[in-house]
């Protein structure tokens, strides 16, 4: 399909300027072409961002293998509470396992904001590790409110036990979502069971390297 025609234009002596078909310009012996009858191309469009692909972790983008991947499959992202001391024996079992702990911030840099949204952090962590490790520790202490205790509440319901901290089960929620096979749950100590996570794997670990061994052996 020719482009528009503006005719009565013209260049010097006797030419007539067409877009689409053919273009004189100066002299009748010369045709200079634009359009469909020009012998020059257009250049190949430029390529497109590769489409989003399903993932059982989620929606992301299809990449192509790079430097980064190797990284991307020894590094584990880690939630963690307040027992800074689990924390570090935790990492260095990983590290003694050939793993790498990816640190909040790390994560936190990796999204481009200088305060993202926890959901972004989570939601990112995919493309930065290939697993994720929610470590259980009893950080508070807490019990069901006396007017709101049933007939026949367990024992837990009824004493003070420990739990982790809010922020911590609110993560173990969102990184359920964002790796559904590839998160591995860690009690460390006597935590308040939690109702939800019932019927998951849950690895409950006492610190002791025989344990360690034990259990990361699957």
């Amino acid at each position: 399909m020719s482009g528009p025609q503006f005719h009565g234009n013209s260049f010097g002596q006797g030419s007539t300027n067409n877009f689409g078909g053919n273009q004189s310009a100066g002299n009748t012996d010369t045709t200079q072409t634009f359009g469909d009858n020009s012998p020059l191309h257009a250049a190949p469009p430029a390529p497109s961002t590769p489409p989003a692909q399903p993932y059982a972790d989620g929606w992301r983008r299809q990449a192509a293998a790079g430097p980064g991947d190797a990284e991307r499959a020894r590094s584990v992202f880690v939630v963690h509470g307040r027992d800074d001391q689990v924390r570090r024996e935790m990492y260095e079992l990983l590290r003694r396992l050939d793993l790498r702990p990816k640190e909040w911030e790390d994560l936190v840099r990796a999204t481009g904001q200088a305060s993202p949204f926890l959901g972004d952090v989570v939601a990112g962590a995919p493309a930065q590790a290939q697993a994720a490790l929610v470590l259980l520790t009893p950080d508070d202490v807490v019990t069901l409110h006396p007017e709101l205790r049933g007939r026949n509440e367990p024992d837990y319901e009824t004493r003070p036990v420990c739990q982790p901290r809010p922020n911590v089960l609110i993560e173990l929620g969102m990184v359920l979502m964002a790796y559904p096979e590839r998160t591995l749950i860690v009690e460390v100590g006597g935590v308040r069971p939690i109702a939800d996570i019932a019927g998951r794997n849950v690895i409950r670990f006492d610190g002791s390297r025989r344990h360690s061994a034990r259990s990361w052996s699957g």
